[in-house]
């Protein structure tokens, strides 16, 4: 036994619940944690915090963190957490959009957003997505190195970290659901003849990635869509400066779409058209067929009304 690892492997959840314990239970941890995202001693008091919160529309916030700051406004952070997994698409821009409608709901009054990962994973090409802070595992177990001595539990916790940071080194794999890559492959073939869309390839995917993105070849970067299969809406995002908003918003205010709506979400514009949700663990494919078409010819309306109205006859120049 004393040759054996005293875990056979960490998972992201695994560390979630480390830093869930320490928000919720240690003061000292939540005044370094808040400190190191701000970048200057902020926190005073907790408000609270919480684990794998879901917006329907925006996705989901590993943990979230809200706490008084040291001037009493309301602030929170919005955490996200890589072993090694690849970023999603677009997926800081959500924790931003997640965050600014935080604001507005009134929630809380600030927020920044936060990646927790291995330093080797924040310096790779594999991290692309854009957060206000990073903070490595090796940080993170430093940390709980430095308070072993005050209670056996930190070494343990330092060592959970580190097998996280291990797991890293040695290429850990998410885990892919046949069930969810067999629905993306079928989902393709239905799309064989409609390669001008810009669907994005179809590859293995591990059970939450139910978003299948659309990045048309005359679109800039700025503009893409998505159909979010299990919420059941196609949406076409537009990331503009805020001083184009009212412009992009007056473009489109008369969409010749059955139910399509656009609104602001947070730095970014909308445009939202429901569609029926589907069951991608749903073995029959055949069964999601008419949904799936569905789906796809109101993905080609939006791209043509978007083509109208931005001028778009031919590939966005790179």
């Amino acid at each position: 036994m004393q040759g054996l690892k005293f875990i056979q492997s960490v998972n992201e959840r695994d560390i979630d619940f480390t830093i869930l314990e320490e928000l919720e239970v240690s003061e000292e941890f939540r005044g370094w944690f808040s400190s190191r995202v701000y970048e200057y001693p902020v926190y005073k008091a907790k408000i609270g915090s919480w684990h794998s919160v879901n917006d329907t529309t925006l996705g989901e916030s590993d943990l979230v963190f809200i706490f008084s700051g040291e001037d009493d406004s309301r602030k929170a952070v919005l955490i996200e957490n890589k072993i090694d997994a690849v970023a999603q698409p677009e997926q800081g821009k959500r924790y931003k959009l997640r965050g600014e409608k935080g604001v507005i709901d009134s929630f809380w009054e600030e927020f920044k957003t936060c990646l927790i990962a291995p330093k080797r994973y924040l310096s790779s090409a594999k991290q692309s997505e854009i957060y206000d802070a990073e903070i490595s595992y090796e940080e993170i177990m430093s940390y709980f190195l430095s308070k072993k001595s005050l209670d056996a539990r930190y070494a343990y916790k330092a060592n959970l970290i580190l097998e996280g940071i291990e797991q890293n080194r040695r290429g850990y794999q998410p885990k892919i659901s046949q069930e969810m890559t067999s629905f993306v492959m079928y989902y393709a073939s239905i799309l064989k003849d409609k390669s001008g869309l810009g669907m994005q390839e179809a590859k293995p995917r591990p059970a939450g990635s139910t978003w299948i993105m659309y990045y048309p070849p005359c679109f800039p970067k700025s503009i893409n869509i998505a159909h979010q299969v299990s919420s059941g809406f196609i949406k076409a995002f537009f990331y503009v400066k805020p001083n184009e908003m009212e412009a992009v918003l007056s473009k489109y205010e008369n969409i010749p779409i059955v139910g399509a709506e656009i609104k602001r979400n947070g730095k970014s514009i909308a445009i939202s058209v429901p569609v029926v949700k589907i069951d991608v663990m749903d073995k029959n494919h055949e069964s999601n067929k008419d949904k799936i078409i569905h789906a796809v010819n109101i993905v080609e309306q939006l791209i043509n009304v978007i083509k109208v109205a931005e001028g778009y006859t031919s590939p966005y120049p790179s």
